[in-house]
């Protein structure tokens, strides 16, 4: 698998010089197997990534349905192109309520072009339907998260290869069974890396978790990679150099946009 950052801010897109090394946009993770291009979250780093479906199907799969997980979807000008079926995705709801939220999101109170209901090779499908449909090449599972309007992660796993993806999670003990199992024999980690944990004293209840946390639980599992990201809009290039310094342990790091990996 090729497993690809395209957007590593969490809340709002963050333009500017501050922002270079490490990127400015929203949610958004491309797994590239030889038969799949599967995406998870397509917040604006969404709108820079290159579909494949002159040749594959592709997989959308959504953690949840707040705007920096979902603005950039009808911005990337593949999706306009006929070819294979781009099918969209969440564990969170069934297919109609998910199919109801998006086209809700992309009304024309919100949005001037209902791409639902003008693509004829667009389709939002069942969680079941969607794994069903990968099975073949990649086994998806998901696990809730503690998030205000809900939230769930994802695991991708190829042979022996798996990737966990866990954003949007205020991060609580009474997790921490849940999640060790879920990322069992995992090589990647994405984390929620929202806060700091000073910052997070003032900040419960926002559904997020901390850095020193990733660090935490990388210890407690036997994940072999951590890379943190959903970094705070306000957190600038030099602020995260800061924090990189500070972490102690070598399978963790942050995530910057462009970042891939052969796993």
């Amino acid at each position: 698998m090729k497993f690809t950052i395209h957007g590593v801010r969490g809340s709002v897109p963050t333009p500017g010089i501050e922002f270079v090394k490490y990127g400015g946009n929203t949610s958004c993770f491309e797994i590239e197997t030889c038969e799949s291009q599967i995406f998870c979250d397509a917040g604006t780093g969404f709108r820079s990534a290159k579909l494949l479906n002159d040749r594959k199907n592709v997989w959308v799969f959504l953690t949840h349905f707040h705007h920096d997980h979902i603005q950039g979807f009808p911005f990337n000008h593949g999706l306009f192109s006929e070819g294979q079926q781009i099918s969209v995705s969440s564990a969170l709801h069934d297919k109609k309520t998910t199919s109801a939220i998006l086209k809700q999101c992309f009304s024309e109170h919100f949005f001037p072009v209902n791409i639902f209901a003008s693509l004829n090779h667009l389709s939002v499908e069942s969680f079941d339907v969607a794994t069903d449909g990968l099975k073949q090449d990649v086994d998806v599972s998901f696990i809730e998260l503690d998030h205000p309007g809900g939230a769930v992660g994802y695991s991708f796993v190829k042979e022996n290869k798996k990737v966990v993806i866990l954003l949007d999670n205020e991060f609580q003990k009474p997790q921490l069974g849940g999640l060790l199992e879920f990322c069992k024999d995992g090589d990647l980690l994405i984390w929620d890396g929202m806060f700091t944990k000073d910052e997070l004293l003032n900040k419960r209840g926002w559904g997020h978790s901390s850095i020193e946390q990733a660090e935490e639980f990388t210890e407690l599992s036997g994940v072999k990679k951590t890379v943190i990201c959903h970094h705070a809009p306000y957190r600038s290039d030099a602020d995260i150099d800061l924090l990189k310094s500070r972490i102690s342990s070598d399978r963790v790091s942050f995530g910057c946009e462009k970042m891939s990996f052969y796993i």
